[in-house]
């Protein structure tokens, strides 16, 4: 590939920008999507822009929140405006986020521009970026995405593209990284590996003792402004460590032996082309577990993943592509090693993956290109020649438009799924949930039990006992006793159950007597009569699964007998 100069900002630069922005913001207002964890975080930053710390409920310092950015910001903005508004907030950090998206669009088109790509295969990489279903969903729906794509393109435009201060944007990137996701120390070692393993490392380096001294910079960087954060989080919190992770990790496998057989999971499903598996990496949010989805979607989405996932194992692929390769293997190795593969971690290893792809399309060009450069002699050579060049230009056209055109519908579909998952579950069923707990809560401290905590516990402002335990410590210590949500409440007694008919199932069947004795039903909140009214939905079990939530109230404890949980009418 040739190397160019060009600069970063110019006209078309501005077109990329405006063409993503313009794709995730239209999918926003479509939409109007905010996730169930966005209110988890949000919850924290409004307490921290209120004066109450940054903790989900005042007074317990609890580290609820994952991303110190994804907390800080939208605090930040609260605060800019006087906290009179909490959704100008969420549509502040949406245009924040969707700004981010693009500004990554922007790194990676000079990337291209800087290896001369050709236009089909700028198309396809950044043409994957805008349109990636969970990509743009994750960048508008208060999630930490947008952010994540920024910082990973810039990494990536400090290895690979020849500009001064190479080593200071390497060290920003990875700082941004770290304050966007603890976690993200993954894909820094991932990619320090992989562009050292294939001296793919940033120009005007002359070996890998060069990069390697560049990677000592940009870490000794990285610390210098990682580390306040850490230290703060320490003395604050009393542990570095986000609760998140401590709730989501408790109690699982992590012997060497149990790693490693999570982690072969992926070696099946690229062995056996299972491209239902396959296909989460590229696909619309949990559209692997919550279906139905088109067959052909899986299919094309989970040959994407194999082809990213295995071009680097080609020994005579191009050294930059390969490097890109490798760290989408092992960052999707990281996501099948996860106790649970949250859909928000997808996009963070799927960059690397659509890259590659984008890159391949080049390539293919480029042999193309050499063939119809070689000297031939005789009439019929050249025609043979000019035939299968000018069908094997045709072919490569067809399906690099056909990628970009699978990605796009997947994102029309996703569309469609979020708008009727936003009005009629999130805003017209959680939400509702939590402000009927406000109003009918005996006391600002009763505490629930639920495990769909974002929006009903940041619009109740009650204390939560949430499953796994995200802002609880009391549900962790419950659970390193017996790990069992039904013994959670018969062990914690909380004031308030939030439960699915299928939980309530559970319930009963563990512990028969709570809901017998001690719990009655408040209130139902079932829009399934909505929900069915839509003839097709993409993914319908997903609105499904929240379609339906019981409430029921604790009984004061010398009401608590059969006879009493028998006759006490719902309100």
């Amino acid at each position: 590939m040739e190397v160019g100069h060009p600069p970063l900002v110019n006209r078309r630069s501005a077109l990329v920008f405006c063409a993503v922005f313009g794709v995730a913001f239209g999918f926003a207002l479509y939409t109007h999507h905010a996730w169930e964890d966005y209110y988890i975080t949000y919850r924290c930053s409004k307490n921290l822009a209120t004066g109450h710390g940054m903790v989900f409920t005042p007074g317990e310092r609890v580290h609820a929140f994952t991303s110190p950015l994804n907390t800080l910001v939208p605090a930040a903005m609260s605060a800019a405006i006087g906290n009179r508004s909490d959704r100008l907030v969420l549509w502040l950090f949406r245009v924040f986020s969707v700004g981010a998206l693009a500004g990554a669009a922007v790194l990676l088109f000079h990337i291209a521009q800087t290896l001369s790509l050709r236009p089909l295969a700028m198309l396809v990489w950044i043409g994957l970026l805008a349109t990636g279903p969970a990509i743009v969903d994750f960048s508008i729906n208060g999630q930490e995405t947008g952010m994540m794509m920024f910082f990973l393109a810039l990494s990536l435009h400090a290895l690979m593209v020849p500009t001064g201060r190479y080593r200071l944007r390497l060290g920003l990137a990875w700082t941004g990284l770290m304050w966007t996701r603890p976690d993200s120390c993954v894909y820094i070692a991932a990619i320090a590996v992989a562009f050292f393993l294939f001296g793919a490392g940033a120009p005007g380096q002359r070996g890998r003792w060069e990069l390697f001294k560049t990677y000592l910079v940009a870490g000794a960087l990285t610390t210098a402004l990682y580390l306040p954060w850490v230290l703060w989080a320490w003395s604050y919190f009393g542990s570095p460590v986000p609760h998140t992770v401590i709730a989501k990790g408790l109690n699982h496998p992590t012997s060497i032996a149990d790693l490693w057989e999570r982690a072969l999971r992926l070696f099946a499903a690229l062995g056996s082309a299972d491209f239902v598996t396959l296909s989460a990496i590229f696909a619309p949010p949990y559209s692997a577990l919550l279906g139905p989805w088109p067959t052909w979607m899986h299919v094309g989405c989970g040959i994407m993943t194999w082809i990213g996932s295995l071009y680097w194992l080609l020994p005579f692929g191009e050294r930059r592509t390969r490097a890109l390769s490798l760290v989408f293997f092992l960052g999707v190795w990281y996501i099948f090693e996860l106790p649970i593969s949250y859909p928000w971690y997808l996009p963070n290893a799927a960059i690397f993956g659509l890259s590659v792809i984008g890159l391949l399309v080049h390539q293919l060009a480029q042999i193309l290109s050499g063939l119809d450069n070689l000297p031939l002699r005789g009439e019929t050579a050249i025609a043979v020649r000019h035939w299968f060049v000018s069908r094997g230009r045709l072919v490569l056209g067809t399906v690099g438009l056909t990628t970009l055109a699978f990605s796009l519908v997947m994102l029309l579909m996703c569309a469609f799924q979020m708008r009727i998952q936003q009005r009629e579950v999130e805003s017209g069923n959680r939400r509702q949930i939590g402000l009927w707990l406000r109003a009918n809560a005996r006391t600002p401290h009763d505490s629930v039990f639920l495990e769909s905590l974002g929006y009903i516990g940041f619009f109740s402002q009650l204390k939560m006992l949430d499953w796994p335990g995200l802002c609880s410590r009391e549900v962790v210590a419950s659970r390193q006793k017996r790990d069992s949500w039904p013994f959670v409440i018969h062990d914690l007694r909380p004031d308030w159950l939030v439960l699915r008919p299928i939980e309530v199932g559970v319930l009963e069947a563990n512990e028969p007597h709570v809901l017998g004795t001690e719990y009655v039903v408040a209130k139902s909140f079932d829009v399934s009569a909505q929900i069915k009214a839509h003839p097709w939905i993409p993914g319908r079990l997903y609105p499904e699964y929240d379609q339906h939530f019981i409430v029921f109230r604790r009984i004061a404890p010398e009401n608590a007998t059969p006879a009493a949980a028998a006759n006490a009418a719902p309100r």
